[in-house]
């Protein structure tokens, strides 16, 4: 019987699993994290610097989703060589239906790791160099002195500004920034 093979029994398990492992954590993540750090603003930044940067959770959430799908696939095969043929799978409702999900799966995956997946990275990046990341990563460590805060401010003026004003992203609104550095009214 199909259904008490080893092989379907490892394969089902994993891609259960690991699929409730994912949309789970994408969930926790999109749901909540997110839309939270969205509120609390740029304090927020180091939480997701060492969720992203040092836990990896984009990279965990990524991996979850390709052993789901890859599981899924193989799971899909070997029903797939039940049934007989390519024809014979697709008519079936079963195979149908296992066949959509495993589509909309694979472009779900694909959707996660290169697009939302890098670009989470690539914001924490932007966050971190916004904010000079001028703190050690070690969770313990103490930020900068004031002497060499002083020093970065001085360093920063030598350096030409823009005539126009800038914008930037703060929490959930914008935020213009003036040659000067001092913030303005939006």
């Amino acid at each position: 019987m199909v259904a008490t093979n080893p092989f379907m029994i490892v394969f089902r398990l994993l891609h259960i699993v690991a699929g409730v492992l994912w949309v789970g954590s994408a969930f926790l993540f999109v749901g909540f994290i997110g839309p939270a750090a969205a509120e609390v603003g740029p304090a927020a930044g180091p939480l997701l610097h060492v969720a992203v940067k040092e836990r990896k959770v984009a990279k965990v959430i990524t991996g979850l989703g390709i052993t789901t799908v890859v599981a899924g696939w193989i799971i899909w095969l070997r029903d797939l060589n039940d049934f007989g043929s390519l024809s014979d799978w697709l008519g079936s409702h079963f195979g149908f239906v296992l066949t959509i999900g495993a589509v909309l799966a694979t472009i779900a995956a694909f959707l996660g790791a290169y697009g939302v997946g890098r670009n989470v990275e690539r914001l924490v990046d932007v966050g971190d160099a916004v904010a000079g990341l001028g703190r050690s990563t070690h969770p313990g460590a103490a930020g900068p002195d004031r002497a060499s805060r002083g020093r970065d401010r001085e360093a920063r003026e030598d350096r030409p500004r823009p005539s126009a004003p800038r914008g930037g992203l703060h929490g959930n609104g914008a935020v213009l920034v003036d040659p000067d550095g001092s913030t303005l009214p939006t």
